[in-house]
């Protein structure tokens, strides 16, 4: 509870599917998992796959909060680095970083207290990423995260579980 674990490893090792598991996408192959009763995940694919492509970017962050106006929606999507006339881009002209970080905006709305952040940099530019760094490491909640990138994960994994060929090995710290 409150830590933060990271997963690394080579493409097709099982990273995603493990994540996918747990949230209940996937059927487990064996054993099983439970969450405890207070537990919000809030999940972000690789895909976005959430997020729809005829909405502005405020219109589709206004989709997932009852009551937000345009205004109070503008104000919070400032930290994710839409500002101006940007909130007003269709999500379907947005980059793959862009379509990301509008995705993180929405995770933020939701409450949740685990999150589970599959590749959440892919496509980010250094901006983007510690955007998100600095955001992730004011989260008071549960964070598990797959990724490569190496360097964002410094100093916020507490935990890091390395899959790789024959197992899955555990480092603290």
């Amino acid at each position: 509870r409150g830590e933060t674990a990271a997963i690394i490893g080579p493409n097709g090792a099982g990273k995603s599917t493990l994540l996918k598991t747990l949230i209940g996408e996937l059927e487990a192959l064996d054993g099983d998992s439970k969450l405890g009763a207070q537990v919000e995940i809030g999940y972000f694919a690789q895909a976005h796959d959430g997020l729809d492509h005829e909405n502005t970017v405020v219109e589709e962050l206004i989709r997932h909060k009852k009551y937000m106006g345009i205004a109070e929606g503008r104000k919070y999507l400032a930290p994710y680095l839409f500002t101006g006339d940007d909130v007003f881009k269709p999500v379907s002209a947005l980059s793959g970083g862009e379509r990301g970080r509008l995705a993180l905006a929405i995770l933020g709305l939701k409450g949740a207290n685990l999150l589970m952040l599959d590749e959440p940099t892919n496509h980010l530019d250094i901006a983007s990423k510690n955007v998100l760094k600095r955001a992730l490491k004011q989260f008071d909640g549960t964070l598990i995260l797959v990724s490569h990138d190496r360097d964002f994960l410094q100093d916020l994994a507490e935990t890091v579980y390395s899959f790789r060929e024959g197992g899955i090995k555990e480092y603290l710290g």
